[in-house]
């Protein structure tokens, strides 16, 4: 059988992500890569192989990846109506109605369209999915460089690269969006007891943000700007249904699993997991980097893709309202109701 042909737009730091995961995987092959520098394709393309076009569109395909920071829809629907799946590195566009256009261009149209939120993919995601099927609360820590401290380069500005993946994340996790959010703006609290956020420095580019599904299930996002602990990596999730807490950090490579009414956790064998016995605690830990967006890629470009980690055009609008509720929530200190994020 034919390799799957994948062709990437953008030559940036995730674009080469995704040549390394797609390296990886016999089923694919790097056809092609798309670049408004044609010096930065060729260097993609002796690095990881492809070719260098202007365009996508007179290209054998079967995936385009779209990891370049714009999105035209007109673009996305014509790659769509030409037969090709189309996975798009978050966000799926800056606003909510460019969302909406987006998801309209292809609403009617064949062929398949991602959205590249590999955090879903997690290994430790998935194991924590299984023990906490339904959590009552999450805790989301964030530490970004936001660069200089002054408008436009913010935390505000940042809330489209990390913090939306970890939005679109609690929503997985609580399986669907969350009712009404509430968000504030300026620097951290100057204690924080030992938190996950102890290693951000205090600065007013800060945000907290909390995120309400049900009266009695909801989350919580703080991002602030400055380096991240070099222990815990610059994201912590610390989620807890009642009767478990799972707390994950370092890249996503560590977690450790904590009961908290007398059981002792039995959790699923998961590969690429490893699990030790700390007292009444279990650690679990994982592969470094690159597994989660090989496996992304690899159930994207499956030919009928079952796995219910994979989001889709809907999804990352979605996750783009979200994170325009956070940031308005944030801007005017008034609680945000959302009927159909």
């Amino acid at each position: 059988m034919a390799p799957h042909r994948i062709g990437i737009v953008g030559c940036g730091r995730r674009g080469r992500a995704f040549a390394a995961a797609i390296a990886s995987l016999d089923a694919a092959a790097l056809a092609l890569w798309v670049d408004d520098d044609p010096a930065a394709a060729r260097a993609c393309a002796a690095a990881y192989g492809g070719a260098v076009a202007p365009s996508w569109t007179d290209e054998a395909l079967d995936t385009l990846i779209k990891a370049s920071p714009r999105l035209d829809s007109a673009v996305l629907a014509a790659a769509v109506r030409d037969g090709l799946r189309v996975l798009i590195d978050p966000p799926l566009a800056r606003g909510i109605v460019d969302a909406r256009r987006a998801v309209r261009a292809v609403k009617s149209v064949p062929g398949g369209v991602g959205m590249g939120f590999d955090w879903r993919f997690e290994p430790l995601v998935r194991l924590l999915r299984v023990l906490t099927p339904r959590p009552l609360f999450a805790h989301v820590s964030l530490a970004v460089d936001p660069g200089p401290p002054q408008a436009p380069e913010s935390v505000r500005e940042t809330m489209w690269t990390t913090p939306h993946h970890a939005l679109d994340l609690l929503v997985h996790l609580f399986d669907g969006p969350p009712a009404e959010v509430v968000a504030d703006g300026g620097p951290l609290p100057a204690e924080r007891n030992e938190s996950a956020t102890s290693s951000v420095p205090p600065r007013a580019d800060a945000l907290v943000a909390d995120l309400f599904f049900d009266r009695e299930r909801h989350a919580a996002i703080t991002v602030g700007g400055g380096d991240a602990d070099p222990e815990l990596g610059p994201v912590v999730l610390d989620l807890t249904d009642g009767a478990t807490r799972v707390r994950i950090w370092s890249n996503w490579s560590v977690a450790e699993i904590l009961p908290l009414d007398g059981r002792s956790p039995d959790p699923p064998s998961l590969p690429g997991v490893r699990l030790e016995r700390e007292g009444r605690a279990l650690m679990a830990r994982a592969e470094p980097d690159g597994q989660a967006l090989r496996t992304l890629v690899q159930a994207f470009i499956a030919s009928e893709p079952v796995d219910n980690r994979l989001a889709g055009a809907a999804d990352g609008a979605r996750a783009v309202a979200i994170t325009r509720a956070v940031l308005a929530a944030a801007a005017s200190g008034r609680t945000q109701t959302l009927s159909a994020a």
